[in-house]
This record gives C-alpha cells, structure tokens and sequence, in this order.
C-alpha cells in the first residue's frame, strides 16, 4: 500500500513554503551568510527567561486554560488599552495563541467557506495557504513600489465583489517595511462597514518602528471593534520566537470559537511560556526600545550599501527589520537571482515572489543579524551583481 495515495487532497495540494525551501537550499552550503532569516537575533531577555524558570519551581507544569491564564489576558488588555487604543474584556474578547500564526489560521478556519474571497495585500505575508485550505479564494490587490509599497483604498474597493468575506492587512509590512498610515487605515475600516466585511488585522511588528513612524491598530477605530481579529505576538518584540506565545482580540463569537477549537488541537499555549509572556507585558519596555534602536542602526547600513550597488534600488524601510530591494534590473526572477547569490556567492536572500506576483523583481533581506555579517553579505550581494554584469557583456 501507498500511503501517499491516501493523504487528504486537502492538505497535500497545499505548497510547501518557498522560504523554507530556500532555507533549506542554504543549509546545504558551509559559510552562508544567511540574511532571509525572519526572526531576531539577540536572545529573549534575561528577565523573561528568569519569570519561565520561576513559573516552573512554582508548578507550572500542568494543563492551562484553553484561552490562557487570566492574569495574562488582564495584562493583555491592559496593554491593548495603552499602547493600541483598544478596549477589550479579558473575559469574552481576548484568546492565547501559539503565536499570531494559530490565529491567522484559526481565522480562515473559523469564517471561511467554500468559494468566499479574502482581499490579501501583494506583496504580503504568504496567506494563501491558510485561505485555500478551507475553501476560500485569495484575491490580491497590490502595494506598489511607487507609493511605497502601500495599499490604495480604491484598490481594496475596486476588489471587493459579494463573495468578499474577509480582507487581511499586515501593517507594518511583512517583507516591505513599509506602514499603512492612519488615514488609509480609515478609508479600509470605511469599506469593511459599508460592505459588511471581517478584517484580519496582523500586527506582529507593531514595536519595530523608525524615524518617527506611529503604528496604529485598525481595530481601534469607531465601529471596527464588532469586525476586526487582530493578531499580535511575542516573537518579534520580545525575541521570543522559539517560546510560541501571541494572542488575539476579537468579537466574543469568535472568541468561543476559538477556544472551542483550542480543547480539541492543543489544549493551550504552554503555561511556562505564558508566565514568560506576562512577564515580558508588564515589565518596563527599555528592551524592546534596545533591541529597535540597534535595528535602526543596522537598517541605515543595510539601506546604504544596498543602494550603492550599481542596479539595486532600495527604498528606506519605516518598520519591521526587513528591506525590499529592487532587483529588476538584472533580468532574472527573484527566485532565480536569489538561487543565484546563495549558491555562486554565499549570501541567502529570500525571493520576492513568494509574497505574491507584486513581489516579483525584488528580494526580502533581513537585517535582524550583526552588522559584521550585514557588511559581508552586502559585500556578497555586490560581488555577484558583478560577475553577472562581467557575464552579460560577454
């Protein structure tokens, strides 16, 4: 017997993500400089660390609730209320989630089927996925380049048809840096209520912020708090990736649903990493501050050395620790250039068409690494560019 032959089609037509496939290109080379990787590179501080082996000597070991600890989703919505202008009862709207990523996938889980549209941004976060396997239909609508990479409200509303269910926003910006400003944050909440709409609101990098930028949290607006599911995490403030641990605010139907679900996949986020977690929300935020102001560093070094290399043009990136440079110029797909820089010169990039068709022509770079390895791989990146340009004048 073929078991392969039995696998649900559901989950087998699914694609494996195209970043774990070029990270698993690059762990087949020695000395890559890998600069696709998306998570920090400091360690979780000290004094989160401190609070999981505490909650251990204190017991936490067993079983937790479903929808997570109480104290938890109380300093949860505390942290709402301060920093995202967002009220929330900690009893009915918010849930513990093993990262913001059960959310989003709880999300299409819980709302979508067969045949309803979901609006995505493109380039954006690889949501299609999730869509597709419960039925839904991804509908792109683009970012583009020109208005630095943000959404155009009468593209969101040139989409929308009456099988649109669903928009997700990722603001700030996975792969773009780029952040969706309140105004057009408003004219989005505007169409979500005249056309009866849920919004999906993903909002891991909400700290990561440069130059001034303000994130502001669509889900704060008058009449987006009955329509909007934002999803936050630990993983990117707080260096905390590997601990698991995001959380969401939505409408309590939701709520219940997730928690219903919850008792039947994972019975919850493990009760160490939530203590870790309240810990790391109650705490005094000088580390999240640290960790962005050398991020800002290293973002102005990536930002120039990519620009000084003759056919990359790199717009300066508001948020996040990522840079989208443009690399058309070179005639050949993201993919190809990418494949191209890690296996002839050492340097992991990640294509950018794996954020949609918008993507193509420019690669994701993450600067969420030292800046000895930022200035090699840079160096890296121009020494390829080079021998292509040597190659094409042959």
């Amino acid at each position: 017997m073929k078991i392969e032959k039995l696998l649900s089609k559901r989950t087998h037509e699914i694609e494996w993500s195209g970043i774990r496939i070029m990270f698993a290109l690059a762990d087949e080379i020695p000395d890559v400089v890998n600069l696709g990787i998306g998570q920090p590179d400091f360690d979780t501080p000290e004094f989160i660390r401190d609070a999981a082996k505490q909650a251990l000597d204190d017991g936490y070991t067993r079983y937790p609730p479903a929808k997570g600890f109480v104290d938890l989703r109380q300093a949860i919505a505390r942290k709402l209320k301060r920093e995202n202008n967002i009220l929330a009862a900690p009893e009915s709207d918010i849930y513990v989630a093993v990262g913001a990523m059960q959310v989003i996938f709880n999300t299409c889980l819980h709302l979508l089927n067969k045949g309803d549209e979901v609006i995505v941004i493109d380039p954006g976060y690889d949501y299609y996925s999730q869509i597709r396997l419960f039925g839904g239909v991804p509908v792109a609508v683009p970012a583009r380049e020109s208005n630095r990479f943000k959404v155009d409200p009468d593209d969101i509303e040139a989409a929308i048809t009456d099988k649109t269910k669903l928009m997700i926003i990722n603001s700030p910006s996975n792969p773009t840096g780029a952040i969706f400003d309140e105004e057009i944050l408003r004219a989005i909440a505007q169409l979500a209520m005249e056309h009866d709409l849920i919004v999906l609101s993903d909002e891991p990098y909400e700290h990561i912020l440069f130059d001034g930028h303000q994130h502001v949290s669509i889900g704060s607006f008058d009449g987006m708090s009955e329509r909007t599911i934002s999803a936050f995490t630990l993983s990117k403030s707080y260096a905390m990736t590997g601990w698991r641990v995001g959380y969401t605010v939505a409408p309590p139907a939701v709520i219940d649903e997730m928690e219903k679900l919850m008792e039947h996949m994972v019975s919850g986020v493990t009760a160490v990493a939530q203590r870790a977690a309240l810990a790391a929300i109650e705490a005094p935020q000088d580390c999240v501050r640290d960790m962005v102001a050398i991020y800002d560093k290293r973002r102005r070094i990536v930002h120039e050395g990519l620009n000084a290399i003759d056919g990359i043009k790199c717009l300066k990136p508001e948020s996040t620790f990522y840079a989208f440079p443009n690399i058309s110029s070179f005639g050949l797909s993201s993919w190809k250039f990418a494949e191209y820089l890690v296996k002839e010169h050492k340097v992991a990039v990640v294509p950018g068409s794996i954020f949609g068709k918008a993507g193509e022509g420019h690669v994701r770079l993450s600067f969420a690494a030292s800046i000895e390895q930022l200035k090699d791989g840079i160096a890296r990146i121009q020494r390829g560019v080079e021998a292509l340009k040597t190659y094409h004048r042959r």
